[in-house]
């Protein structure tokens, strides 16, 4: 018997404006002096009501003490993944406060090895086995108990054991890295290691380090790899002419790296040689400007049937990334009307959809990628 308990897909939250984040900031520092007088689990409670009328699915976690230099004010979504753009929005637009650093997610607990006790039922690590496989770029994961859970604690226990994986992984790898997550009777003969989740997390960083290729440092020039191919739609017609693909295979190193969260694609109408090389001068100039400070990355670029240019990048800020885009537009290729399209997409889909493809049908003369 096996149960899969994770869902790929989360509705999505109403976005946190650039102004309501400054507002929440403006609110909290003028109260922070109150705050700090608090006791820590006071300061917490008191800091959720401070943010509750801004975004009231998020909370302000405390590591350290008020006042204490170092201190970290640590925004949360409680793993809820439809909550992580808000999360980043409110800690991009967070001010300089004297003693604290302001992080995004909770990081991992302190010693994996630990107990739970809920309902009179305890649950530690060490009986939590864990076994895991690529899951088409992220990491899918079997779960299975070593002690014996009496049948009518077998949801509980599960749920305890979910709740453990965050603590133990941290809120962005659980949350981003982790794809399917199953409980199992017996462990597939495709998946890798069945060992306690008490030492899970170097395993679950040297997969993703030496199988799934993710040093998440940034492509230099002598590792930057690119592949081009023709692809071709799945409802084209035969006399239709393949889409030209030119995909970033290298930029699988960054890939859900927490500041690259955001999908930006920028296509153009190309009906002539003139029009297409100002569009590749548009993009190429986007890249550069992104490139020069690490602060996004292009991922391909496709010609669509000979009629117009798309190119697609992860941003580490889509405000800033779309002001960019317009005024190089402008510059680079005026009079074209091109359409900027940008979405939250932390776990990468666009980019591991495309990059699955290409390496399952490595070779043949034509793709069909999606």
């Amino acid at each position: 018997m096996s149960a899969d308990i994770r869902e790929d897909e989360q509705a999505g939250a109403p976005p946190l404006s650039v102004q309501q984040a400054e507002s929440f900031w403006k609110d909290f520092s003028a109260q922070l002096p109150q705050l700090e007088a608090l006791a820590p689990q006071e300061f917490v409670e008191r800091a959720h009501e401070v943010l509750a009328p801004y975004v009231p699915d998020l909370s302000i976690e405390l590591e350290g003490k008020p006042k204490e230099a170092g201190t970290r004010l640590v925004v949360t979504a409680h793993g809820s993944l439809d909550q992580f753009e808000n999360v980043q929005t409110l800690v991009r637009h967070a001010p300089r406060l004297p003693n604290y650093e302001v992080h995004a997610f909770r990081s991992r607990s302190h010693g994996s090895d630990f107990a739970m006790h809920m309902n009179d039922f305890e649950l530690s690590c060490s009986d939590v086995l864990v076994a895991h496989y690529d899951a088409g770029g992220v990491v899918g994961l079997e779960l299975a108990f070593e002690k014996i859970v009496p049948a009518d604690m077998l949801e509980h226990a599960r749920h305890m054991a979910f709740i453990m994986l965050d603590h133990v992984l941290g809120e962005w790898d659980f949350a981003v890295r982790v794809g399917p997550v199953e409980f199992v009777d017996a462990f597939s003969d495709e998946v890798a290691g069945a060992e306690p989740l008490s030492v899970f997390p170097p395993i679950f960083d040297a997969f993703l380090r030496d199988d799934l290729g993710r040093s998440y440092a940034y492509p230099n020039e002598q590792d930057d790899r690119w592949s081009s191919l023709e692809v071709r739609l799945k409802d084209s017609e035969d006399d239709d002419p393949p889409d030209l693909l030119t995909f970033r295979d290298s930029a699988n190193a960054v890939a859900t790296r927490a500041d690259f969260s955001h999908y930006l694609e920028w296509r153009f109408p190309c009906d002539s040689q003139e029009a297409l090389d100002a569009v590749r001068d548009a993009h190429d100039a986007l890249d550069a400007e992104l490139e020069r400070g690490q602060r996004g990355i292009l991922v391909y670029t496709r010609m669509e049937q000979m009629r117009s240019r798309v190119a697609a990048f992860y941003v580490d800020d889509p405000e800033h990334a779309a002001q960019l885009a317009h005024r190089l537009g402008a510059q680079f290729a005026p009079g074209l009307a091109a359409d900027l399209h940008v979405e939250f997409d932390p776990s990468w889909r666009e980019y591991l959809a495309l990059y699955g493809a290409i390496h399952l049908r490595h070779g043949d003369d034509a793709e069909t990628a999606q």
